[in-house]
Order: C-alpha cells, then structure tokens, then sequence
C-alpha cells in the first residue's frame, strides 16, 4: 500500500496533476497537507510517514541509487525560499524522496529529469525547496536524506548531506561554525501575525534607529561595516508582504555603552486587528569556540489596529528601557 501511494505520487507529480483543486489533490487528498513542515519542495508531492528505503550505510538494490547530491552551498537561512538541489540517481529510478532525518513528519516525492549525457545510465534530478521558519527554532546542524525510487515504489538506500540551519538571531553563523564569534548584542523584536511592525530604538544621545533609519551612526566611516556600529539588518513585511520572519533585529558587533529605549510600531494593519510581540535582548557570554548569544532580557506587549481614514501609520509603543 505505501509502495503503490509513492508510485501514484511519482506519476501524478511527473503529468502535472498535483493541482487539481484548491484544496484537493486528484486522488481526493488534502493538497494542504504538508504547509506545516519545515521544507516544501515544488512541484512535488507531500507524504506522511519515515522516508522508504534502507538507512545510509545499509546497501539497496544495486541499480537503485542517488549517485550525486549538489548545492551551491550548504547553509539554510531562516525562511529561505528557493534552495536549490541537484544530483543524479541510477537509471532504474524514476523519483526521488527527500526530507530532514530529525525534523518534520513526512517527506517529498518528485520525478527525475532526463539522462545525464555525461554519465551514462544516470537520470538528472533536481529540487527548488523553500524552508520555512520552522526548523530554525532548531538551529545547528541537520542531515537532509534523499533516496531513489522506482516505478514501483521501491525504494534504494538513502544518501544523506549535513545542512547548517542558520539561527533566526543573527549569529554571524556562529550556529554552523563555533569558531565564528557571534555579535556583542543583538535586539530583537518579534511578532506572532501578519502586520507591518517597525522595531524602533533610542539611542543615548537621542538618535532613533529603525528599518528605514538602520544604522545607529550613519556618518561614521565604514557604515553598516564599521563593527561599532549597530544594524537594523531588515524591514519584515514591508507593504504588507510576507517573508516568512516577522522579525527585526538591530546588531551590535560590539557592545554599546548607555540606556536603549524600545519602541514597537504598527507601520501597517494589513488587515489585520492585532498582534502580540515580544522584544528580546540577547548578549554574547563565554569565550571563542564556546561564545554563544543568550537571552538577557524579554518584554512582552501587543499592539492594537487603531488606524482609520487615510492613516498608514501609528505612534510608536513605548515597551521599556534598557542598560547596557
């Protein structure tokens, strides 16, 4: 039975029919299934269950197997969409499975492309996967599996590639290598709903920083590169768009002497009626390889559409001070 649903996944994913309704797929399915998992991949089909196959190490059938997997590089950002994957499998396969061993509850099933001229008897593969926000609550380390499949959904062993799922806290990728010192502070504010939120920051002297004004001195030499500088590093949700963070974050290589005073804004309903948030500090402690961010200080609020007419935005909320 499972055999024969990944068989059935392969063929209606390779003619194109994976869409034949707004919320159903052709076999009667719940084509939403799958929109909560850490990684979509598309194109392809969404399967509940432990990718088929033998473990890596434990031998398949010979003349089923993922003979090559490749990417440009093998760090996932927070909400990266459009990672590519390619690789070849042995000729006997006709799709491929990939999922997180250690994360998510099911995994992708998609055909392979055409033979690959430069090896002979392999077919080509390739995987356009968007991550969601998910697996970045898991920051470090994860092994992503693929296996080959045939037309009968037997399944060969599995190949495996170690990817490095960056920290949604800007870290300088101190996540994927402990020898990359992270940054001095880092403030975040974050928000549960889809709505405009500016992070707003006052700085001793009387500046205010925020994504439209991101540097804290935006005359000193080096700008956003000067490590005595802090960064707003983006502008979540500009226009209402959704990028999949809801999150802000002002970085400080090196940390900043005097009182902050945090601010949140509601740039843009969208929509919406509320949100709640939360501001969070966080200051690097211990020494290089061991030097990590950790949360100091966190100050909870919510914040209210009272917006009308032409309005696009509103005061900023004042959520409290800090000391460094």
């Amino acid at each position: 039975m499972i055999r024969r649903s990944i068989a059935s996944a392969i063929l209606a994913v390779s003619l194109g029919v994976g869409l034949c309704g707004s919320f159903a797929a052709c076999d009667g399915s719940d084509a939403r299934v799958g929109v909560d998992e850490p990684m979509h991949v598309k194109s392809a089909q969404f399967i509940e269950g432990a990718l088929p196959g033998t473990q890596p190490g434990t031998p398949g059938p010979d003349d089923l197997k993922v003979t090559s997997i490749s990417s440009n590089n093998r760090v996932v950002l927070p909400g990266q969409a459009g990672k590519k994957f390619e690789g070849r499998a042995s000729q006997r396969a006709t799709g491929i499975g990939v999922r997180f061993a250690d994360v998510g509850t099911g995994y992708w099933v998609f055909p392979l492309g055409a033979p690959d001229p430069q090896f002979p008897g392999e077919l080509s593969w390739g995987a356009d996967v968007d991550f969601s926000t998910i697996v970045t609550q898991t920051p470090g380390f994860h092994p992503l599996r693929v296996v080959a499949i045939d037309a009968n959904g037997v399944a060969g062993e599995q190949d495996e590639v170690s990817l490095c799922v960056a920290s949604a806290i800007p870290d300088n990728l101190n996540s994927c290598d402990p020898k990359i010192a992270p940054p001095d502070v880092v403030v975040s504010l974050v928000w549960d709903a889809p709505m405009d939120v500016d992070l707003r920051v006052t700085l001793p002297g009387g500046r205010t920083v925020d994504p439209k004004h991101p540097l804290t001195d935006p005359t000193a030499d080096g700008g956003a590169a000067n490590p005595d500088i802090g960064v707003v590093d983006r502008d979540s949700l500009a226009s209402c768009v959704e990028d999949g963070r809801r999150r802000e974050n002002l970085v400080w290589q090196k940390r900043p002497q005097g009182t902050i005073d945090l601010y949140a804004q509601l740039f843009s309903a969208c929509g919406r009626q509320a949100t709640s948030f939360s501001y969070v500090i966080y200051e690097a402690e211990g020494e290089v390889p061991n030097r990590k961010l950790v949360e100091k200080k966190r100050f909870d609020g919510r914040l209210a559409n009272t917006l009308s007419g032409n309005e696009s935005e509103q005061p900023p909320l004042y959520v409290a001070s800090y000391t460094f």
